[in-house]
């Protein structure tokens, strides 16, 4: 009886470590003069899950975007843990489009759904600094103010959905002595590990409240790009 209350214990010691564990993204991005980067790490389970992705090349191709990506498993000493090459056409993305108006169709409310995660989504960290430069003043400071009014938008359509609770750190520095764009930023998003599971069920709830819909994911899902 007394190793059957302590399996039980831990059992409970676990489920409360989940469920008040965060799963973490941590999005990089740059831009200077062609050369692009971008790095997303994801970490859960108190730094347990921890993987890496990586998208160190882009550039533009005859046929399209072509992206070389990478991911990492930080947590062992493999490294890399794949890698592979990626070309996005205007035919993908329209495949892209046309696939997601099927899961649209095939999933009971899945834009209540999505609002519902981002709404329990959390920004706690947000910086974005720009340079700008045509080469002439006037035309730098015109760009410029637009580039504020882009960013401010676009920030402030997303936390309309996502909850921002950290102090974003936002600049666009105009270069007026030379032609130059370069961005660079980074932000943080974390989601209680509960709540990541209770609406991993709810999207499968709804998914086999409509007919077909099961089928239709694992078909969209796994389908050969």
């Amino acid at each position: 009886m007394i190793w059957l209350g302590l399996i039980a214990g831990i059992l409970v010691a676990g489920m409360l470590l989940f469920a008040f564990s965060d799963m973490l993204l941590k999005v990089r991005f740059s831009h200077t003069e062609g050369d692009d980067h971008i790095t997303l790490d994801v970490k859960g389970l108190y730094g347990l899950m921890r993987f890496r992705y990586v998208v160190p090349v882009m550039y533009w191709a005859e046929n399209g975007l072509s992206l070389k990506t990478e991911l990492v498993n930080r947590n062992s000493g493999k490294g890399l843990r794949g890698d592979d090459n990626i070309t996005i056409t205007r035919d993908k993305v329209e495949e892209f489009f046309q696939r997601t108006k099927q899961l649209l169709a095939y999933t009971a409310r899945l834009l209540e759904w999505t609002k519902g995660v981002l709404a329990r989504t959390v920004c706690t960290e947000i910086s974005w600094v720009t340079r700008v430069g045509l080469g002439d003043a006037a035309d730098t400071a015109v760009t410029t103010g637009i580039v504020w009014g882009l960013k401010t938008s676009l920030l402030g359509f997303l936390f309309r959905y996502i909850r921002l609770e950290a102090k974003p750190v936002l600049s666009v520095q105009p270069q007026f002595n030379r032609m130059q764009f370069s961005t660079e930023g980074m932000f943080v998003l974390e989601i209680k590990a509960v709540y990541a599971l209770y609406a991993v069920f709810v999207l499968l709830y709804r998914i086999l409240r409509v007919k077909g819909g099961l089928k239709t994911w694992r078909k969209l899902l796994f389908k050969p790009s």
